[in-house]
């Protein structure tokens, strides 16, 4: 004997795996990652020369000058370009397709929270330049526009590749 004990039933079937992401999902999350990194990196030279590198016009309602060097464009004592840098940086990688096909619910949940941290910041900094310094920078809202389609890219790929829920018996 084998010294093996039998129920006489078959091995209860494995977990599902995650579902298999569409083919463009993590190449369009991985532009939209290195396109706003290179926005943010723009921004970030900008931050550390002279704002008269910006080619953005300076009128009432447009000026990148005016955003850049206001009180807002610093939280916590960091430079939110760096915060931009962290963020594009960070979703680039989970937007990797081998982070799209992995079924680690810890990368899943954490590009999730990610995305959600990232649309939160730019609606707070759309707030600060339309109501706080009257002025809208070109460029951080090209930051604004990737954070919010990287958003809505990660939250329907996350639905579309979630395992469904086991059915409890």
């Amino acid at each position: 004997m084998s010294g093996r004990v039998t129920t006489g039933r078959a091995p209860a079937p494995a977990a599902p795996a995650a579902a298999a992401p569409p083919r463009l999902l993590p190449l369009l999350g991985l532009v939209l990652a290195l396109a706003g990194l290179a926005v943010a990196a723009y921004l970030t030279v900008e931050h550390y020369t002279s704002p008269a590198l910006l080619a953005c016009p300076e009128n009432s309602v447009i000026n990148c000058r005016k955003v850049t060097t206001s009180p807002e464009s610093v939280i916590l004592g960091i430079p939110v370009v760096w915060l931009g840098v962290g963020f594009f940086v960070a979703m680039a990688a989970l937007n990797l397709p081998a982070a799209w096909r992995s079924g680690n619910r810890s990368l899943r949940a954490g590009r999730l929270l990610l995305a959600v941290a990232g649309v939160g910041t730019a609606l707070y900094l759309v707030y600060a330049e339309l109501f706080e310094i009257d002025a809208i920078c070109l460029y951080c809202t090209a930051v604004h526009v990737l954070s919010v389609l990287l958003f809505v890219l990660t939250a329907f790929g996350t639905a579309a590749t979630s395992r469904p829920a086991a059915l409890s018996g």
